[in-house]
C-alpha cells in the first residue's frame, strides 16, 4: 500500500536528514530515502570533519543534532602561507564566537539519525517504493541520479586534482588553531590543510592535501612514514613527531552548479535540489556543508513563511521554489566564483601573478579592519536562522 506523504527527501546524508528534521515541524508528513548515487570509490566516512560556522551550528542545534564532547573543536585562530614568504592569521577576539565549529562527520550522523527515529511524522522508505508526494527534494550529492533523469544541466569545472584526506597526530597541541598552506610545486598548485580536531587540547589534526591528480595518486601508495616525512617537506620543523593515525580517502576536485534548481516533474508533483546536488566549490574555503545547509535553512523560511502567511499555498507550489532558488543562487554564485578564483590565483605559474597574490597576503595581514572584514564574510556565508 503507498504511504501517503506530503515531502519526499531524496538522500540520507546530513542535508537530507537536517531538511527531514525541520521539515517535519510543519505537521507534514516526511518521507526519506537513501536516493540513487554511484558508491563512492576509496572514502571511509569516519575520516571526515567539517567546519562549520555560526550558522550552520544554529542550524542543527535548532533540531538537537549539535555533538558535543571531542566530537566538536572551536577553531579559534587560522594561519595562511602563501608560496612565497607572505603569511596571514585570523584569530576570534577573546569573548567572541570562535572562527568555526570543527566536527567529526560520524557523530554528526548518528545524532541526525537517533533525532529522526525521535520524530513520528517521518518515515523511512526504500528507494523502490512509491510515493505520489507533492514536492520531491533531492539531496543526493553531486552524482545525483534523480538530477540526471530530470535532465538538468550541471556546469562542471574540473581543477585535474585530487583531494586526499587523513587524520594525523602532529605531536603538539593544536590549541584551535588551523592551518594553512599555498604551494606551487613542480607539477602544479598544491593546497595543504591542517584543522584541530578532538578537543582544544589534541594534537590530532584531519589534513586535507589538495595535489594535481597524479601526485596524489602517486602519495596515495605511499607509506604512512613516507607520507609523514612528504607533509614535514611542506610544514617544516613545526611537527617533529608528526604520524599518520588514518584512515584515508582520496577523491577528484571539481566545483560544480546546476543550471535550474526547481520545476515541475508534472502538474501534480514539483522538485527542487540541495546541497551538491545543486552545487560544489573547492574545498580551499571550507565551505561546501555550510553552503548545503543554508540551503536547508532558506527552505525551511520559506515553509514557515507558508505555514504563517500564506497557507493556502500548496507544498509544490512553483512561486515558492522560485523564491528558494533565487535566494540561493545568488548566496551560491559568490562563493562559486569566490572559491575558484582563488584556486586559479595560486595555480598560476606566472612570476608576477606569485608576486602579486603573496603582497596580497601580507598586505591583508597588515590591515586589521580587512582581515575583519574577510572575518564577518566567513562567519556570516549562510543567511537565515532555521534548518
Amino acid at each position: 500500500m503507498e504511504k501517503k506523504i506530503d515531502v519526499l527527501i531524496k538522500g540520507q546524508g546530513i542535508v537530507g536528514m537536517t531538511l527531514a528534521l525541520h521539515l517535519s515541524k510543519f505537521h507534514l508528513q516526511i518521507g526519506l530515502t537513501l536516493g540513487h548515487q554511484p558508491q563512492k570509490a576509496n572514502t571511509k566516512q569516519d575520516a571526515r570533519y567539517f567546519a562549520l560556522n555560526n550558522a550552520s551550528k544554529k542550524i542543527l542545534e535548532d533540531v538537537l543534532c549539535w555533538p558535543g564532547g571531542h566530537d566538536v573543536t572551536p577553531l579559534r585562530a587560522m594561519q595562511i602561507f602563501g608560496d612565497g614568504l607572505s603569511e596571514l592569521t585570523f584569530s576570534s577576539p577573546i569573548g567572541h564566537s570562535p572562527l568555526a565549529w570543527i566536527v567529526k562527520a560520524a557523530s554528526l550522523h548518528t545524532q541526525l539519525r537517533h533525532q529522526i527515529g525521535l520524530t513520528s511524522n517521518i518515515t523511512w522508505l526504500e528507494d523502490h517504493e512509491k510515493s505520489q508526494a507533492p514536492l520531491l527534494l533531492i539531496c543526493e550529492g553531486k552524482h545525483s541520479a534523480m538530477r540526471q533523469q530530470l535532465g538538468v544541466s550541471f556546469e562542471t569545472q574540473h581543477y585535474q586534482q585530487h583531494a586526499f584526506a587523513t587524520l594525523i597526530d602532529t605531536g603538539v597541541a593544536h590549541h584551535g588553531q588551523a592551518i594553512q598552506w599555498f604551494i606551487h610545486g613542480e607539477s602544479g598548485a598544491e593546497i595543504l590543510g591542517l584543522l584541530p580536531c578532538e578537543g582544544i587540547q589534541s594534537s590530532v589534526m584531519s589534513m586535507i592535501w589538495s595535489l594535481p591528480s597524479q601526485k596524489a595518486f602517486e602519495f596515495q601508495m605511499m607509506s604512512e612514514a613516507q607520507m609523514a616525512q612528504e607533509i614535514a617537506r611542506i610544514t617544516g620543523s613545526r611537527f617533529p613527531q608528526l604520524k599518520i593515525i588514518g584512515p584515508s580517502a582520496l577523491w577528484p576536485l571539481a566545483a560544480s552548479k546546476a543550471q535550474q534548481w526547481v520545476g515541475k516533474l508534472d502538474s501534480k508533483q514539483s522538485w527542487a535540489l540541495l546541497g551538491d546536488s545543486a552545487h560544489t566549490v573547492h574545498p580551499l574555503a571550507g565551505m561546501g556543508l555550510n553552503l548545503g545547509l543554508g540551503d536547508v535553512g532558506e527552505m525551511t523560511r520559506l515553509f514557515k513563511h507558508r505555514a504563517e502567511k500564506e497557507f493556502w499555498r500548496k507544498t509544490n507550489d512553483l512561486y515558492l521554489l522560485r523564491q528558494y532558488e533565487r535566494a540561493r543562487k545568488t548566496d551560491i554564485l559568490s562563493s562559486w566564483y569566490f572559491c575558484d578564483a582563488i584556486q586559479q590565483l595560486f595555480s598560476h605559474p606566472n612570476e608576477m601573478i606569485k608576486s602579486f597574490r603573496n603582497l596580497g597576503l601580507n598586505s591583508v595581514q597588515q590591515l586589521q579592519f580587512v582581515k575583519s572584514f574577510f572575518m564577518q564574510q566567513a562567519g556570516s556565508s549562510i543567511k537565515g536562522t532555521n534548518a
